[in-house]
């Protein structure tokens, strides 16, 4: 009876680990798909958007999710003009505490696309 405790306590934790990481590499890919779409539609429209990252929120105009306790971000705002372009050399950062990894994005002046490195 013992082992089988022992064995169903590993896996338990097992899972609970490999959610922690799923939720947190969802955000990553949810976060990339705001930015781009706030400025496609921004250029599309031909008006400003904004994506803010807020009180564990990451709010597009009409669209927000929430940001997972499994994951790290500072408040930040991103602008895009109405050519979907932004104006900021601005560097946001995302921790993954459970992977132990850091995601930074450098935002690039103009192009409104950024170069992502992985630590």
């Amino acid at each position: 009876m013992l082992i089988i405790s022992f064995i169903t306590t590993l896996f338990s934790s097992e899972i609970i680990q490999t959610v922690h990481l799923f939720k947190g590499e969802l955000f990553v890919l949810q976060f990339e798909n705001f930015y781009k779409r706030s400025q496609e539609e921004a250029a599309l429209l031909q008006k400003s958007e904004s994506l803010v990252a807020k009180n564990q929120e990451l709010i597009c105009e009409d669209r927000s999710i929430t940001i997972p306790k499994e994951v790290a971000v500072k408040d930040f705002t991103v602008k895009f003009d109405d050519k979907g372009e932004n104006s900021s050399l601005q560097k946001l950062t995302i921790s993954l505490p459970y992977e132990k990894k850091f995601i930074t994005y450098q935002l690039e002046i103009g192009s409104g696309k950024f170069k992502k490195k992985i630590s």
